[in-house]
């Protein structure tokens, strides 16, 4: 069952696994993606290991409130990334959790670092799954190749986005199976996360949560001053967020921070085996 938290009119629907006796475990998902990015199964097996699990619907998204789209390119969107922030704060509240263990995968680990770098005595663990970086310093990052990046734009770009999901679920599925690395694609996973896509609004939040990821400010001096463990979690394949090299890169900088690399897994994660990595990496590092 959900539970709706509101932040000063926004709703934001959730769902727990576990004992509220257990340590809290924050789930972000990504932008434009539902709380069953993290599939249930894999919130009941973080449960059984003796944790109180909670995902949700960021704001525009699912069954959490929706905002008018910022279509026009020199419009601005309806809300910023301090007030996602602020979402997660009031989640926190509702579920009267002084601390939590916060895992953001893309925009949920921005999230997840603004919300660490704000309240850091808030935040017991950062793992930062298939992250943009927002934290430069005196780092030198490479960027991806053009070739690279053409050919993942056309992938991306091509799809039409079609209304109705007898349509679009083709066309969603050669999106995931470039974001899946080298993985089969699991059909099973990925038609129950398109078919929650399409269960409220499936294009319009792209406009938003794609707007308000510009211009955030470098937080490399106040993730290295963080004395939480941070991990950074990010797939072999992935070239959508960033890349392997330079998360390395960012992760050597930062005196807590380490990387753990997805073998053969790209920025989505619709295979089994994907998900079995990511749990035995969450159970060493949580232990």
């Amino acid at each position: 069952m959900g539970r709706y938290v509101e932040n000063l009119g926004v709703r934001i629907w959730t769902q727990s696994f576990g004992s509220r006796a257990d340590k809290a475990i924050l789930l972000i998902s990504g932008a434009m993606a539902p709380a069953i990015f993290w599939n249930s199964n894999f919130c009941e097996r973080l449960a059984n290991l003796g944790h109180f699990v909670l995902r949700f619907d960021s704001r525009d998204i699912g069954d959490s409130t929706h905002f008018p789209p910022a279509r026009d390119a020199d419009a601005d969107p309806p809300y910023t990334i301090d007030e996602m922030v602020d979402d997660v704060r009031s989640i926190l509240a509702d579920y009267d959790l002084n601390t939590v263990v916060l895992i953001g995968h893309s925009l949920g680990s921005t999230v997840a670092q603004l919300f660490a770098v704000k309240y850091p005595e808030r935040v017991e663990k950062l793992f930062l799954m298939s992250s943009p970086i927002i934290a430069t310093g005196n780092n030198t990052y490479a960027e991806t190749d053009s070739e690279t990046l053409a050919a993942m734009w056309q992938v991306l770009m091509s799809n039409k986005m079609y209304p109705d999901y007898k349509r679009g679920k083709d066309e969603f599925f050669k999106v995931w199976r470039y974001l899946n690395g080298s993985f089969e694609l699991d059909t099973d996973l990925a038609d129950e996360y398109t078919k929650r896509l399409y269960e409220t609004e499936v294009i319009e939040p792209a406009y938003n949560h794609t707007k308000i990821q510009v211009g955030i400010d470098d937080t490399w001096t106040e993730l290295s001053e963080l004395e939480i463990p941070i991990h950074f979690i990010f797939g072999e394949k992935d070239q959508l967020a960033s890349n392997v090299g330079n998360i390395q890169i960012l992760a050597n900088s930062l005196p807590n921070a380490h990387l753990t690399v997805l073998k053969g897994a790209g920025h989505m994660y619709f295979h089994r085996r994907i998900w079995q990595q990511i749990l035995s990496v969450l159970t060493e590092a949580l232990a």
